[in-house]
């Protein structure tokens, strides 16, 4: 266009000639009204009366609004412009329909109401590719009547090889092998008007079916060309949104399968503690103390049992209680009591410390790290348990003389699943330990020599003793 020539665009054009017809429409019902002025002053009323309300029902009857809107679009795209569609005002309109929708609007109803705004359909059916390679309506709706049906394979095959708009019309005119594969149900509803395939890539995810606009008309090359592209960006939300609820599925999944990981571990540290306990009833069955202590450990290993399967299953993922003062000797009694059935457990260390955590993750935590101390020591080497307090933390220690890890073990490996130096080890309990402590607020450290043993302290939040009320 040349410096400093005017243009209009389309909206501005429709404007201009909506107010043209409507002061053509006051001038006429003005001369209308003038043209009965003679009749005198009651008759005069009467007629004004008559020829206002007379227009105003002859213009609705003949311009119904939807109908005049898409018929004056229609004609002032065919004699006064260029190309149909204002490309523009369009590709704005479609992204923001896409992208704008309400928390009541699911995206299926975005995508319809997008497309059947380009072409003024008062209807659109969206269609989703099935894992069965079908096409099935996306959601239950009174149009089309066979949406219900959906397309079989072999269309949803020759959309995904040929993925071009299809002009119903023409096809219901075309020789039956043109045709033979469209859907009997979409060729005997004379209301759809046009099908816009989905293509993401060169995989099919989903086919429109459009109503036939309040004007009726035949599909050109723009029609083909701009719903060839909004399909193509709409696949491409849809695939997304399939991408994303797929991914939500594999992150349920993976949470499943961590937590059956971490309950597999347990297991395992209960079979071993319960196999201990078997050799050694072998050997010390005639001691009353022993067979009280047996007796606890069981009672211990089934209730840990229950608890293994509460967590396994769906309604197990309550949230653990909040942290809260109370001392960590408790835990450590209460951890020793039941291991020195299987190893000997040394325990020191303050009683009046107190600290800030819950004493289920702790005892699951410490749980973890004595039982990987008791399988990397010698039998006849105890586990030390103690409790100490560092300025403002409080340090509860695990201490062995096994075998100990390396530096490099402890730097890339000792913390991630599935890392372990212990034949048949799941390497689970280190971190396991570590995503427990740091849940409440603390924070563990490893020493480890190889041949010497290891040293790992959890640090609590220090706490002052609550006052009896």
């Amino acid at each position: 266009m040349r410096p400093g020539a005017l243009h209009l665009s389309r909206t501005m054009i429709l404007r201009v000639l909506a107010i043209a017809a409507s002061l053509a429409y006051l001038a006429v019902t003005l001369v209308l009204l003038d043209a009965v002025e003679p009749l005198g002053l009651v008759y005069a009323w009467l007629a004004r009366a008559m020829v206002v309300f007379g227009a105003s029902f002859a213009a609705m009857m003949i311009l119904p609004p939807g109908r005049t809107r898409s018929w004056l679009k229609l004609r002032l795209a065919q004699h006064l412009f260029r190309h149909r569609y204002d490309y523009r005002a369009e590709w704005l309109r479609f992204t923001r329909t896409l992208g704008d929708g309400g928390a009541d609007e699911a995206l299926e109803e975005r995508i319809e109401r997008a497309l059947a705004d380009i072409t003024d359909a008062p209807q659109a059916r969206l269609l989703v590719m099935t894992s069965s390679g079908r096409l099935d309506a996306a959601e239950p709706a009174a149009w089309p009547d066979g949406a219900a049906a959906g397309c079989g394979i072999d269309f949803a095959r020759m959309v995904e090889r040929d993925p071009r708009v299809l002009d119903l019309d023409a096809l219901r005119a075309a020789p039956e092998e043109e045709r033979r594969l469209i859907p009997a149900w979409v060729l005997g509803d004379p209301s759809i008007w046009a099908g816009v395939p989905l293509v993401h890539g060169d995989r099919l995810t989903g086919f429109i079916l459009l109503a036939r606009p309040p004007v009726d008309r035949r599909l050109d090359w723009e029609d083909h060309d701009l719903l060839s592209v909004a399909g193509r960006q709409v696949a491409s939300h849809l695939a997304e949104a399939q991408g994303q609820e797929a991914l939500a599925e594999a992150r349920r999944f993976h949470e499943f399968n961590r937590r059956f990981a971490f309950i597999v571990h347990d297991i395992k540290n209960l079979a071993s503690q319960l196999g201990l306990v078997a050799r050694n009833a072998e050997r010390h069955a005639d001691n009353p103390a022993f067979r009280a202590d047996m007796v606890t450990t069981l009672r211990d290993s089934v209730q840990r049992l229950n608890d293994l399967l509460a967590r396994l299953s769906p309604q197990g993922t309550q949230r653990p209680d909040p942290p809260r003062v109370a001392r960590p000797r408790a835990v450590l009694e209460a951890i020793a009591a039941r291991c020195r059935t299987q190893h000997p457990i040394a325990l020191s260390g303050r009683l009046d410390v107190h600290a800030l955590f819950d004493p289920a993750r702790l005892e699951l935590a410490i749980g973890h790290l004595v039982q990987n101390a008791i399988e990397a020591s010698p039998p006849d080497e105890p586990v030390w348990l103690s409790i100490d307090r560092r300025g403002f933390e409080v340090e509860v220690t695990v201490l062995d003389r096994g075998r100990g890890m390396s530096a490099d073990f402890i730097r890339h490996s000792l913390f991630k699943p599935f890392n372990s130096t212990k034949l048949g080890g799941f390497g689970i309990g280190a971190f396991e330990a570590r995503s427990l402590v740091a849940s409440m607020g603390g924070r563990l450290e490893v020493e480890s020599r190889e041949g010497e043993g290891s040293r790992f302290a959890i640090l609590l939040p220090f706490a002052e003793e609550p006052v009896a009320a």
